[in-house]
């Protein structure tokens, strides 16, 4: 083949055709553009050769090394990168569009393709847990694109009470040019709403308070200026209020404890009020309970109520055998105990509910001051002239001006005792303000008292926010287990009842009494998973495009685990040097033109 002749023979014809391309423009009688007719024909007779023999270069290429670009990635990282390599790495790119870059299908088959490779600069927002286990063996050096503009956190709760409100809680990353609105969407009507300025990464908390139970499928839009998108959506359960049992105990018929109980009654909380006339003499009523004996706090009595609101002289008018069985109610049982009070507690027979550290503010009997609570509620309130003293042991539940605690509790055994310097509250009932007042009251009984315990439950693992084709890991905990045998777990789809799968459930070796499971759901939609002795768990499959920056953290979370775990490589990446033909595009274009002016020059 001619490709094969020695260089220099291809350098003696090419000089041949040159002499005897030079030699006929210079004989010719026209002298006229002879120049041009010299150079022309050099660079006929040059190209022409260089057709017939192409010239390439040695280029130096790491063979070991390559570049894998994913989703993401930043077209300035990868130049940067390119600049600090001696010898050129290869280039590919997975699952995303790029210039000079050889496509991968699959890792899996670009680990067969390439069995040399030991190092891969992985570029863009990383790849899943699965991919990565085809990288197995390379080193993996990350140059991870930071996360783009849109939702970046988020979190909302799984389940809630009726009454409760739904608070959607993240962080949304603005872009830099316009603001962005986002909207919490109900039944086809935006009901919270809130402004995130340009440019600025804001945390937000959108809610909504639904009005009956069941399953309700919300949805999060943004609106900015390339319009209106919907990010996701959000899966409740409400569930039927809780109902709980209140033992109202009061040294006299204050109007406070009146009303409260009237209030309590009408939320269907099971209510029994015990009210000291004199010494020895009590009057009791009960609501939407059966009657029984209030003359004597029992642990037997104990046991049927959730939390005991009082005031430190119905403490105080306790026999030391009550006050004991109240204190191992709440040490050992989970009772919560809530002080009502217009000073502190100097009864040392009382110390274990009312030992609050306090500290005056005013020098009247009483004040008016702003209190605030959850959810940024503030109301004006009458309170005592003192204020708790914040520590580490005392958890918030009311505060005013200049973060000063109005109430607090302490956690005592399995339960908690709680002191509020806020006595007067029906006030606001009397005002109309019923919304302030149910939040307050709300508020307090479900920070204060007894938390439902459960032996038995579900919980989603992974991911944040499951969707179809990925895998969706369960978690099944049983504080009651023997050890002796793997529970047994189904999942079915609500949606399709034909879709039932037995999930094989594996033991932690570190927590015995927490089963693991790994599902891939074919379709979006409610799942429903369930185990012998537990109450079934419900949890939603979202569509495939729904809340896009959920797949780049897992991405980005799942690479950093990688690269933690793996051991960074010292060995220096061999070099080859390879052939690079030169295009022969440039020389025939240069022999076209050359020959053609050497053609129209002897015909004009």
């Amino acid at each position: 083949m001619l490709q094969n002749l020695p260089f220099y023979i291809a350098l003696l014809l090419a000089a041949f055709v040159v002499l005897l391309l030079l030699w006929l423009a210079w004989r010719r009688p026209n002298r006229q553009r002879r120049a041009w007719r010299l150079l022309a024909s050099a660079v006929a007779g040059v190209s022409l050769v260089l057709l017939v023999f192409p010239p390439a270069t040695k280029q130096a290429v790491s063979p070991g090394t390559a570049i894998l670009l994913a989703e993401g990635y930043n077209a300035d990282t990868l130049r940067a990168l390119l600049r600090e390599f001696t010898a050129a790495p290869l280039l590919f790119s997975y699952h995303t569009p790029a210039a000079k870059a050889a496509p991968v299908p699959d890792l899996y088959t670009f680990r067969r393709q390439h069995p040399g490779l030991t190092k891969v600069h992985l570029l863009g927002y990383g790849l899943h847990q699965e991919e990565l286990q085809a990288l197995e063996g390379i080193a993996v050096e990350p140059h991870l694109s930071a996360a783009p503009a849109g939702m970046a956190a988020l979190y909302w709760p799984e389940n809630i009470f009726l009454g409760e409100p739904v608070e959607v809680t993240g962080t949304y990353i603005s872009p830099g040019k316009s603001g962005a609105w986002l909207y919490l969407d109900a039944a086809g009507q935006a009901r919270d709403s809130l402004e995130i300025p340009a440019g600025d990464t804001s945390a937000f908390t959108l809610r909504y308070t639904p009005r009956q139970e069941g399953r309700f499928i919300y949805t999060v839009t943004s609106k900015a200026a390339g319009g209106t998108d919907t990010l996701g959506r959000v899966p409740v359960q409400v569930r039927p209020g809780k109902q709980l049992g209140v033992l109202l105990l009061a040294s006299s018929p204050l109007f406070e404890f009146r009303f409260l109980k009237n209030h309590l009654a009408g939320l269907r909380h099971r209510v029994a009020w015990r009210i000291t006339i004199s010494k020895g003499i009590s009057q009791s009523e009960w609501l939407n309970m059966p009657r029984t004996s209030l003359d004597r706090l029992t642990p037997k009595l104990l046991q049927q109520f959730d939390l005991v609101v009082t005031e430190p002289q119905a403490l105080q008018n306790l026999s030391a055998g009550e006050r004991a069985a109240l204190q191992r109610a709440v040490t050992a049982d989970g009772l919560g105990v809530l002080t009502i009070t217009n000073a502190p507690a100097t009864n040392r027979s009382t110390a274990f509910f009312t030992s609050f550290q306090t500290k005056r503010v005013a020098p009247q009997d009483t004040r008016t001051t702003r209190a605030s609570w959850e959810d940024n509620v503030t109301a004006t309130a009458t309170a005592a002239p003192y204020m708790l003293v914040n520590s580490a042991a005392v958890s918030v539940l009311v505060t005013e001006q200049n973060e000063q605690l109005l109430a607090g509790a302490k956690r005592e055994g399995w339960g908690k005792v709680a002191l509020s310097l806020v006595p007067q509250t029906f006030a606001w009932q009397l005002e109309g303000k019923e919304e302030i007042y149910a939040s307050y009251w709300a508020h307090l009984l479900s920070e204060v008292a007894k938390q439902e315990v459960q032996e038995t439950f579900w919980q989603l693992t992974l991911p944040q926010v499951p969707q179809p084709n990925w895998p969706v890991t369960l978690t099944y905990i049983d504080y009651s287990a023997s050890g002796s045998a793997l529970p047994s777990a189904t999942v079915t789809s609500l949606a399709d009842s034909a879709l039932y799968i037995k999930m094989p459930l594996a033991q932690n070796p570190v927590q015995p009494t927490q089963y693991s499971g790994t599902f891939w759901p074919h379709r979006s939609g409610w799942y429903q998973v369930q185990a012998p002795g537990a109450p079934p768990y419900l949890f939603y499959v979202q569509d495939a495009d729904d809340w896009d920056f959920t797949k780049i953290q897992a991405r980005r979370q799942a690479t950093l685990a990688y690269i933690a775990q793996t051991k960074a490589s010292s060995e220096v990446a061999p070099v080859v040097y390879i052939e690079e033909p030169v295009p022969l595009i440039w020389f025939f274009v240069l022999f076209v033109l050359s020959s053609g002016f050497l053609w129209l020059e002897e015909k004009f």
